[in-house]
């Protein structure tokens, strides 16, 4: 027992639960602790998704499969891979080094590994064939997974007592070597009508981790975080610029994933209503210019810079999940959206084309191929991209108007057929295009930059 009382209440009158173990309960490891875990997995931790349980497909040298099974396996927020070892009781003096080589085996896999893997589960869980293609998209939904965030996974050790050799070990995994090693205890009590669960961190104390590691391990794991970190940002970043989701000028906010923070941080940009407000640049290192300075930054740059003033916050963070399109959507959720560089079929947008906008695109779209024979187009995620040697403009096809980012410019000072709705000098012109006798002039508007991208 780890000295907590529980009590079941009826008004003023309180009885207290009677500990018990989970054999006399009549409960079992696999068919009721298991089935807990994975139908709750956030007793493991906040953000977590369980990937695949009693899994033991390990492959030995010889080629045989060796007969361990892992209990569950399950990955974090930070695309981290978590290893769970699950006792009915008291764990026996070989828990830890049980979960050290489950750690090991599981530092081997690859992302094709982990995809399979996580379709056999969902497989079985839903009772119907799941591929490959699917359970990877759903883990790409949870968290950007890279080679190097599956190579150090952290290990979760669950069971009702710990001996004291294996809290001993562990320890010293955790303070001496930087290891993310957690012993979560839970004690079963008997009501008079039911049985009662409760689960608790033993090791490392809640709330004050970093003050038992070491210096030396401390600055480690922090370097090793931010190196995982910048990572993160650096995939889904090139990600939307490799399938030019995002086009020059898009606007972005600030929007905190959890609505307690927002509430938080929400007096401080309300009394500068550009302190939300950013636009998108292609720069794979800068991406955002906020619109209180005009300065590039990075996701996460921006992000910290704008929770330390706002609230005081220097918690780690993941940039690209703060920063949403005018659909809602995030960086991180936009880039797990598509593959990089993909291109679509261009009826995809024409398709948008209204009867009375058909005839506009169709002219606007001769009239730019007839600015020279080297201007090309091709049709993208998000848009329709119209090519010299370099990228001149993005198409965007509206309900009513067709919208035109245009690169290279300058300025946009000769405008008489008044199409130009925002200009950011030297980055990009935005000009809208709703009739027919409009194109000759966004061709008047487009001609400088074609021209500024001579041979």
């Amino acid at each position: 027992m780890n000295g907590e009382l529980v009590f079941s209440v009826q008004g003023a009158a309180a009885t207290k639960a009677m500990p018990i173990g989970l054999a006399d309960a009549g409960l079992k490891e696999r068919q009721h602790l298991q089935e807990w875990v994975i139908d709750h997995p956030e007793v493991l931790g906040p953000d977590v998704k369980v990937v695949a349980f009693e899994f033991g497909s390990w492959a030995a040298h010889t080629g045989a499969l060796e007969r361990d099974r892992l209990d569950v396996l399950a990955l974090d927020s930070d695309g981290q891979l978590i290893v769970v070892e699950l006792k009915r009781d008291k764990a026996p003096d070989t828990v830890d080094m049980q979960a050290l080589k489950y750690a090991a085996l599981v530092s081997r896999f690859t992302r094709e590994d982990l995809d399979r893997v996580h379709a056999q589960f969902l497989s079985k869980r839903r009772g119907e064939v799941v591929d490959v293609a699917q359970a990877a998209s759903e883990l790409d939904a949870w968290a950007t997974i890279t080679e190097e965030s599956l190579r150090l996974p952290r290990m979760v050790l669950m069971a009702s007592a710990f001996p004291k050799t294996v809290t001993a070990t562990v320890v010293f995994l955790h303070q001496q070597l930087g290891l993310d090693v957690r012993l979560l205890a839970f004690q079963a009590y008997q009501t008079a009508t039911e049985v009662l669960i409760s689960v608790s961190q033993h090791y490392p104390p809640p709330d004050i981790e970093e003050f038992v590691l070491s210096p030396e391990v401390n600055e480690a794991r922090q370097q090793r975080t931010e190196k995982q970190s910048r990572q993160r940002e650096a995939s889904a970043v090139s990600r939307l610029l490799g399938a030019e989701v995002l086009v020059a000028g898009e606007p972005l906010e600030f929007r905190a994933p959890s609505a307690d923070l927002q509430a938080e941080v929400e007096p401080w940009l309300a009394d500068d209503p550009r302190r939300r407000r950013a636009t998108w640049q292609d720069d794979p290192q800068r991406p955002l210019i906020w619109e209180v300075d005009g300065d590039g930054y990075s996701p996460t740059g921006l992000t910290r810079l704008i929770l330390e003033e706002a609230a005081g916050r220097t918690s780690k963070v993941q940039g690209p999940l703060y920063w949403v399109n005018a659909d809602g959507q995030s960086l991180v959720e936009l880039a797990q959206s598509v593959p990089a560089g993909s291109e679509v079929p261009i009826e995809v947008h024409l398709e948008k084309l209204s009867k009375q906008l058909r005839p506009v695109y169709e002219a606007t779209d001769a009239a730019l191929k007839a600015l020279g024979p080297d201007v090309t187009s091709r049709s993208r995620v998000k848009s329709i991209k119209y090519y010299r040697h370099r990228k001149l403009a993005d198409l965007l096809i509206h309900n009513d108007h067709l919208s035109f980012y245009i690169r290279g410019l300058p300025t946009a000072d000769s405008d008489p057929a008044g199409l130009v709705v925002r200009s950011e000098p030297g980055r990009y012109v935005h000009a809208q295009v709703r009739t027919v006798e409009q194109v000759p002039a966004l061709v008047d508007l487009l001609r400088p930059a074609y021209e500024a991208q001579e041979a």
